[in-house]
């Protein structure tokens, strides 16, 4: 599906810097400063700046860059959304277990010890609040913005697709330690800009993404 193309100008560049670097800027700065038994009100900070960089990023698309939201892969939903978004989920937690498991047994890689630990024990209500702004900015600011922003710098889609990809992987390495990065949320990453280049419907990626936090999330023991 063809989406219309942002010109690539200073602004553009600017909330491409904001999509790609700033999560893991916060990222970096929550792991020096948040201890496993950080208060929610102190953690709902981060979240919070989390939506300030999806709020920053659409304000370019639509006042700065003036195009629809189209170009990041927004539309009206239908049916053929929930139903591939669910599916997508689906598959990509089918692909992605045995791929994870591998290579962490195959390159002796931490497991997900470090995050978890800072997981266990928030109210379910702040568990299901992570996972929507998860899925929503996430996707929002690695896929939608990035992948198409990169695609028409670089001028290929799978360039822009995997450098996006590949960030959003080391993105969460602050959080996670290298291991559950490299094995888990780029190999994770790269399933949901496969489908994403393909289909171009961001709303399949973000129910997708905030479904398979959800479940993850309150499965936790």
């Amino acid at each position: 599906m063809v989406t219309t193309k942002a010109t690539i100008g200073v602004p553009t560049m600017a909330a491409l810097a904001i999509a790609l670097g700033g999560p893991v800027l916060l990222a970096f700065i929550g792991d020096r400063t948040l201890s496993a038994n950080a208060s929610v009100t102190t953690q709902l900070l981060f979240q919070s700046v989390m939506w300030a960089f999806f709020a920053v990023v659409l304000y370019v698309v639509v006042y700065v860059e003036r195009l629809p939201l189209s170009s990041i892969g927004l539309r009206p939903p239908g049916w053929l959304t929930i139903v591939s978004g669910l599916l997508l989920w689906f598959v990509a937690i089918y692909l992605m277990s045995p791929v994870t498991n591998w290579l962490i047994n195959t390159l002796g890689l931490p497991v997900f010890e470090k995050g978890l630990s800072k997981l266990r024990g928030l109210p379910v209500w702040y568990k299901v609040f992570i996972a929507v702004t998860g899925g929503i900015v996430e996707e929002t600011l690695y896929r939608g913005y990035a992948v198409e922003r990169l695609a028409s710098l670089t001028g290929r889609n799978w360039l822009g697709g995997l450098i996006a990809a590949v960030i959003f992987g080391l993105a969460h390495i602050p959080s996670w330690a290298l291991g559950p990065a490299l094995a888990a949320d780029l190999v994770f990453g790269l399933i949901m800009t496969i489908f994403y280049l393909w289909r171009r419907d961001l709303l399949a990626n973000i129910i997708a993404h905030v479904t398979g936090l959800a479940v993850g999330l309150l499965m936790l023991p």
